[in-house]
């Protein structure tokens, strides 16, 4: 789904594009535009029917009255159900447009503006409405309702909401809030957004959730994908390939929000918890407060133990402790007289940790927390990480890294024991990044958990290897694969120690264009595991070259990719340190952001957009700027170039044979193209 709105004034075609932002007409100096106040956005979802309502308030900066046109670009199958620019007590009245009329209004604009930013919404059908003059200083709110049925790709149901006006709006969006609420029939599994992080809440049969931000540029459409299914552990299936190259795929992985009564599996638990010097004042507060959550929220059955450490190491029971009122109280109790002085013991605090959960069957979790380097006895990091892997066994280790003072390769290497390691800045909510997380492993679900794929040759898999399953966790695995056809893909594992197996069959298309987000998805994980493994294990020439090959297929800087952007834009990513650098910062402020960037490349799905003009990407492709051109990767030196004049009747004809290549022309006048394997040169007339 495609949304614009344009609003044309006096006798020129003058352009809002994406959220409504407005370009005013003669009279006006260039490059100056009406303002966009707010935009706020409710998308309501009953089963697979979609009912959006936008709402956008406009601000005239200037001492001249403005009037026009509103056209608003619209989905297969949507009809508009209300529209309403609001002068006094007047209403506006609009009509639909089908799809080839829309485009000659497009083409016509985009000639006479010499613009091609309306391309990107060429294969859409269009609603259009006269709008009044809108007098100077002053605001007018548009109100605009539809509703489609959604489309769906593979295991999933697509909300797309166009929200791109980067390049054309003067100031940024003073307030932006697009909110979402999903009611199936079926059991909500997987929701996910590959375009802007969400926060959502997710029951059985409802999801709500909303993307907010506060004086931002948005810089590509708002996209959120579903799934339902009545399987309590299910998989979901994305693929993207092109005809003549290896396919992507997105595997979903989700399990019911909470365990039933009868399935709730015990655990043993040490919560490892620094309390140096360091961690005086408010984060030695906080951390208790944190601990003494995690403590309330045991489950019955449950073993647990605390150990705090300083200079010394002090357990608070020396034994694993059944969960009841009496163990529960004396171990708050416990944390309640925990001060924080001396040195930091990490070596002696990890092996009593690791020697507490040496006994049982059942799940063996170590939450340890830090806020600094090793000082006391063993302060060696591969002497601490040596011992570790002798001691370890089947404990998973969960690490929180407090501050800029820590090592977070230690760290990172510790939480490859099945675990994962989260950083927290200072001055964040301790104890509400502790309760939070800790919540997430109350429940485990499914041990050791194992993906087969029977019938189709998989590789790169991203993540590297899963660790337990928890009940209300969704898992998306990225991936590649070769050939196409029907294969099983298989989910094993233990679950109340018993053999646990849910087996799907896929069908692995030969081609499948759709979503051509995933691609990018999978390279974002795939480089930030390499990068790990080169801070984590050491640099080689095949990690090297694989990351400079992927930074430069898909326009992701790094440090050995860091020259795709010009020098003064290198600041603006973490990542595009030069490589001895990159390796070196393992503490301090650099290695802090480093650690928490690749954790945050390796786990989400969201992918930023280049923060920079000198890279553009569109879908699948990447586009870079050289002599003022942006020119597609696909681009090779020697390939035979048809010139096209910009706007030429050649130029709207190669679009009209190719619709889905108008995005690419979208980026702007000056532009090569590789279409089906031959080359096309954009030039001005």
């Amino acid at each position: 789904m495609k949304k614009i709105a344009t609003i044309l004034m006096g006798c020129l075609p003058l352009i809002i594009w994406a959220d409504g932002v407005i370009i005013p007409g003669p009279g006006v100096p260039p490059k100056t535009y009406l303002e966009l106040i707010d935009h706020h956005v409710e998308i309501n979802v009953i089963n697979n029917i979609c009912k959006v309502e936008v709402t956008e308030t406009f601000y005239n900066p200037y001492e001249r009255r403005v009037e026009g046109e509103y056209i608003f670009p619209l989905p297969r199958g949507a009809m508009p159900s209300y529209f309403a620019l609001m002068i006094g007590d007047k209403e506006l009245k609009g009509e639909v447009l089908e799809r080839n009329e829309a485009r000659r209004i497009y083409e016509d604009i985009v000639r006479r503006m010499r613009d091609p930013a309306l391309l990107e919404y060429y294969d859409s059908d269009l609603f259009r409405a006269k709008v009044f003059p809108i007098p100077p200083k002053t605001e007018r709110r548009v109100i605009f309702k539809y509703e489609y049925e959604l489309p769906r790709m593979g295991e999933f149901y697509e909300i797309e909401y166009p929200f791109k006006i980067e390049g054309i709006s003067p100031k940024p969006i003073q307030d932006v809030v697009i909110k979402f609420d999903i009611q199936t029939d079926k059991p909500l599994k997987q929701i996910f957004s590959p375009t802007h992080k969400i926060d959502y809440k997710k029951e059985t049969h409802h999801a709500t959730g909303a993307y907010e931000g506060e004086n931002i540029l948005p810089d590509r459409d708002f996209v959120l994908y579903y799934s339902v299914s009545q399987r309590e552990f299910d998989l979901s299936l994305m693929t993207y390939k092109r005809r003549d190259a290896d396919g992507f795929f997105l595997l979903g992985i989700s399990t019911p929000s909470e365990p039933p009564e009868a399935e709730i599996l015990p655990k043993n638990i040490v919560f490892v918890l620094d309390v140096s010097g360091s961690m005086s004042g408010e984060k030695i507060n906080q951390a208790k407060q944190g601990l003494k959550f995690v403590l309330e929220h045991l489950n019955p059955g449950d073993s647990f133990d605390i150990v705090a450490f300083a200079s010394d190491v002090m357990p608070f029971s020396g034994q694993l402790m059944s969960v009841s009122d009496v163990n529960i109280d004396s171990a708050k109790q416990f944390v309640d007289m925990l001060d924080a002085r001396g040195g930091t013991n990490i070596n002696d605090a990890l092996m009593t940790g690791l020697r507490l959960l040496r006994e049982g069957k059942q799940p063996k979790y170590l939450i340890f927390l830090t806020d600094g380097l090793p000082t006391v006895g063993v302060t060696d990091i591969e002497g601490i990480l040596r011992n570790v892997e002798q001691a370890v066994d089947d404990v998973h280790i969960f690490v929180f890294g407090v501050g800029y003072d820590v090592n977070t390769v230690l760290l990172d290497k510790l939480a490859r024991y099945g675990g994962i390691s989260e950083y927290v800045e200072p001055g964040e909510d301790l104890e509400l990044v502790i309760s939070a997380f800790c919540t997430k492993i109350m429940y485990p679900a499914v041990e050791q958990p194992q993906v087969e794929f029977k019938g189709i040759d998989v590789y790169k898999l991203q993540p590297h290897e899963l660790g337990d399953l928890f009940y209300g966790q969704d898992i998306i695995i990225a991936g590649r694969y070769r050939g196409s056809g029907e294969a099983q893909v298989i989910l094993k594992g233990t679950k109340m120690g018993k053999k646990f197996v849910v087996e799907e069959t896929y069908e692995f298309p030969v081609e499948a264009k759709d979503c051509d987000f995933i691609p990018l998805i999978w390279a974002n994980k795939r480089v930030a595991w390499l990068l790990s493994e080169i801070r984590l294990h050491g640099e080689s020439k095949e990690l090297v070259d694989e990351i400079i090959e992927l930074g430069e297929r898909y326009g992701i800087v790094t440090p050995y990719t860091s020259y795709l952007v010009r020098e003064e834009e290198r600041k603006q990513y973490v990542l595009a340190t030069p490589p001895r650098e990159f390796i070196k910062a393992t503490s301090g402020k650099p290695g802090f952001a480093i650690a928490k960037g690749l954790g945050a490349m390796e786990r989400e799905v969201v992918i930023e957009e280049p923060r920079t003009v000198t890279i553009k990407r569109v879908g699948d492709k990447v586009f870079y700027l050289k002599d003022n051109i942006y020119v597609d990767r696909d681009y090779k030196e020697g390939m035979k170039l048809v010139e096209l004049g910009f706007g030429s009747p050649e130029y709207f004809e190669l679009i009209r044979k190719h619709p889905e290549c108008a995005k690419y022309f979208a980026i702007g006048e000056s532009i090569i193209v590789v279409i089906e394997g031959k080359a096309y040169k954009v030039i001005t007339m």
